[in-house]
This record gives C-alpha cells, structure tokens and sequence, in this order.
C-alpha cells in the first residue's frame, strides 16, 4: 500500500504540472498580439483560472484512487489516506468563487481601464467597480440563503403509544402488536401500516449554499457549452484532418496567393474606413450593425487564410522539417477526433442508461472502471480520469465555439490569435462556473463507482433536496437540456451542410448588410 501511496503522490505532481502547461498553451494558443508584453496581471489570472478548472475535474479520479489506498474492509473513519482530498475539494470550491466573483472581474476592470490613465487611477477605477460586483453578488446570494437556504428531506415517521410491562411475553415482545388497552389502532404504525411521509426541513450550511449556488449557475452554461463540444470537439478535429494541406506550395504560388490576400486586406481597410464615416455622421443603425458583423467575419476569414498560406508554404530553416511537423500535427487530430468520437458516444450512452431511467437500466461505465480495477487497480482509475477530463474539454471547446450566447449574438468569442485578454479572462470565468457543474454530473453519473469518497462528505444529497432548486436535479432537468443542445448543434450542421460552410466574398457580404 505505501509504494502505491507514493506512485499516487508523484502522479498528483506531475498531473498539476501538465495542467499547468495547458493552461500556458492555451493563453499563447488565443492571445492578441497586442497583449503579446503587457497585460501581466490579467496573464496570470487565466493561467490560474485555467489550471484550477482542470485541477478540480481531475480531483475526482484523484479522490477515488485516494480512497483505493486503504483495503475495502477497512472502514472509511478509521482509513489513514495518502491525499487529504476533502482539504483539497474545499480549496478548490473556495478558490474557484474566489476567481470567479473577485479575482477576475477585477482583472477585468483594471485591463478595461483607461490606458492613459497612471497605475494608481487604474487600480482604484478597478477597485470600485469590484466593491459595486462583490456588494451585488453577496446581497442576492444573502438574500437567497435567508429566504430559501434550507434542505427539505422526505422521511417515514412511525409512532407509536406506550405499553405496560405485563404485556410484555418471555421479557423480550409484546403479547400483541401493540397494547389496545393503552394506545388506539390509529395510533400504532405497527397496527395501521401506512406511516405516511413528511418534510423534515434544516438550515443548509452557508458554504454548501455556495457551492450549490455555484453549480446552478454553472449548469445554465455547462448544458450549452458541454452540448455542443460533445459533438464540436470530435467533429472539428476529424474536420481538420480531412480538409488538411496535402503539399507544400512553390514560391510563385505563395507570392501570387499573398498579393490576393493583400488584395482582400485593402478591401475590407476600406469598407472600415466607410463603416466610420457612416458612424459620424448616421450613427449605429441596423444596416451598420449588420455591416459591422460582416465585416468582423471577414477579419476572421483572413487571419484563417493568413495562417493557411503560411502552413502550405513554411517560413523555417528547415521548411521540410516543419512541413513533417504539421503533418505530424494533422495526423494527432485525427486520433484525438476518433478518441474523442468514442468518449462522446459512450458518455450519451451511459447517460441514457444510467441516469434517465430509474432503477437504471445498467450502470455501464461503473462497471467498466470496477471490472479494470478489478485487471490492476489504477486501470479503473486512469480510465475514470480521462472520462472527467473530457468533460472540461469539451467545456472549453464549447466556450470557445459558441462564447456566451445572447439571442441571436455572441458575446465575447474566443478566436486563435486574437482574443483580447478581457475576453479571455470573461470566458475563463464562465468555464470556471462551468467546472462546478461538471463535477455535480461526474458525482451523480458515476454514484456507484465514486463510493463512499471525500467529495461526499462535503456535498452529500444536500443539493438534491436544497429549496428551490431540487427538481431540477432530482428531475434531470440540466441533462435533458444538455441533450437537447447535442440534438440542435448535430441538427445545424446537417441542415447547413458543407455547402454552407463555403464563404463569400467581401463585396457579397457587405452588399449582403445593405440589402433590403
């Protein structure tokens, strides 16, 4: 038991190192080169948000391969454990309202103020707008916690009226059920054998409250962004593979592929520079709006082309090395969609069988991890792990395709290149609220097989019964949500089709806005 105990100590280690370089790859991956040497402070905070959403996720094969470590006949209070995981789930809800609520909104604040401004004016512009959000959060959440912050529990109560010693026969059971000289048939459950149910109603602890609180709101945006990444994550990757460069280009090409770019850049400088003036003297109107759009998408589709010509036609010492690496490249995607495909599947499936219908009809993937355990204990435990760490995968992809979805618009996307820090810092907030969710469904989609461990204790079934709140998860409600978009993102892209996938020029798309 002791080597195991060390081997689960050096992989927690390395486990949060890699955590940390995806965090760091991800911020290089989407960042602006504008932010390429500023912008420090917001930098760190995404690093962090980042690390601690994967931190968190893998926590729970983490606990379960924590609770492993002591035999099962040896009862979970008198289990010396190698982790202390419970101490690591409260550090890690604490720390995850912390950068949700305080951290990055101020973050925020600070990068959004007036660059012209000195470092002491930025800080108290960012300060006071951070007293403002963490007054108006604690007043809702306080005023819900007064309100409603209690756990309603169904119980069976059974009473029963007092019989004397004599009824008693052989000193041990009553001569009858119950004494009918002393209480009435209506007074004894025994007698009458229908206890009825009733509502014993507690007071919820305050840090429970938070976390519930916090996996709500969550869910309202794990359900969008974990919809559409069960089907965008695999689907993207093998899209990539197939459509991929399949040579290089001459540099004759190159030059008369980069002079039609230039072309298209000087277009759309000129449909800006129009777009201002009509601003001055019109205002934002609805055709300007919808210009506006078009033309954003343009910039898009540029910067894609730009990085597309630079692949064909690589600009290293040794482009034939380079043109290997991206093949090389090409080829990974293709597995992770394939592997990806397959996680995706065998989470809908396990969902429908396990959590749709009750009694389930099989508990699935819980016996899959018990029968791999039962082949060589961290089998079950590696496989659980990468089942969780899809789950903020495809979060973060979902994050990033869709941004945070009002109506018919998207709020703050995420794009390769160029994302903007306050940008990134919003999305990294929404991802983190996304996580608490993430971690509710690992506990209630994998009940049987994560037994008896720590993240029990601090969550228990206290969310299920907690006022307000309880039916939509004692209904399933967020998963069916969750299917739902899975449904419209596989619908979408069926109807538009790759047909619909192929871009138009930038004169179509302006005339487009201006039409009508």
């Amino acid at each position: 038991m002791a080597g195991f105990a060390w081997f689960l100590i050096v992989v927690t280690v390395v486990i949060a190192a890699l955590a940390v370089l995806t965090a760091l790859y991800l911020l290089v991956h989407y960042m602006h080169p504008e932010d390429k040497n500023q912008a420090w402070f917001p930098k760190i905070v995404v690093i962090v948000g980042i690390t601690l959403a994967i931190w968190t996720v893998l926590l729970f094969p983490l606990d379960a391969a924590n609770r492993k470590a002591c035999s099962p006949d040896v009862p979970v209070s008198y289990c010396t454990l190698t982790i202390p995981t419970r101490q690591l789930w409260l550090a890690c809800f604490i720390a995850n309202a912390v950068l949700t609520f305080i951290v990055i909104p101020f973050a925020m604040f600070y990068y959004e103020a007036d660059s012209e401004s000195t470092a002491g004016q930025r800080w108290m512009h960012a300060l006071l707008w951070e007293a403002a959000t963490v007054v108006t959060f604690g007043l809702i959440l306080g005023i819900c916690y007064a309100l409603v912050g209690f756990v309603e529990y169904p119980v069976a109560p059974l009473i029963s009226g007092l019989s004397p010693v004599q009824a008693l026969h052989a000193n041990s059971t009553l001569v009858d059920t119950c004494a009918g000289s002393v209480c009435k048939p209506t007074q004894c459950d025994a007698i009458n054998g229908n206890a009825g149910t009733q509502i014993w109603k507690l007071r919820c602890s305050f840090p429970i409250y938070i976390i519930a609180m916090s996996a709500t709101a969550g869910w309202l945006l794990f359900m969008v962004f974990a919809g559409v990444g069960f089907v965008a994550l695999p689907l993207d990757l093998i899209r990539d593979f197939i459509g991929r460069p399949k040579a290089t280009i001459t540099h004759s090409e190159y030059i008369k592929r980069a002079k039609a770019l230039g072309v298209r850049a000087k277009a759309v400088k000129e449909i800006v520079d129009t777009l201002k003036k009509e601003e001055r003297a019109d205002g934002r109107g609805r055709k300007w709006r919808g210009a506006f759009r078009r033309i954003q998408q343009q910039l898009i589709d540029l910067e894609a082309d730009s990085k597309a010509l630079e692949l064909v036609f690589p600009q290293a010492d040794d482009p034939g090395y380079a043109w290997a690496v991206t093949v090389m490249g090409f080829y990974l995607q293709a597995f992770g969609g394939l592997i990806g495909a397959v996680l995706s599947v065998a989470w809908l499936v396990h969902v429908v069988l396990y959590m749709f219908v009750y009694p389930p009809i099989s508990p699935f993937l819980n016996s899959f991890f018990i029968t791999l355990d039962g082949a060589f204990p961290l089998f079950g435990t590696v496989a659980f792990a990468l089942f969780c760490f899809y789950l903020i995968a495809i979060t973060i992809k979902g994050c990033t395709k869709v941004g945070l979805l009002l109506l018919v618009f998207t709020v703050r996307p995420m794009r390769a290149g160029a994302t903007l820090m306050n940008d990134m810092l919003f999305n990294v907030a929404l991802v983190l609220l996304a996580t608490n969710a993430a971690i509710q469904f690992c506990a209630q989609a994998f009940a049987l097989y994560a037994n008896q461990m720590a993240i029990h204790e601090i969550w228990g079934d206290q969310i299920l019964h907690l006022m307000g709140i309880k039916y939509l998860y004692q209904l399933n409600v967020f998963v069916y949500c969750m299917f739902f978009f899975i449904a419209a993102t596989i619908l979408v892209l069926m109807i538009r089709g790759p047909a619909k996938w192929k871009r138009v020029s930038q004169e179509e798309r302006y005339a487009a806005a201006y039409a009508g």
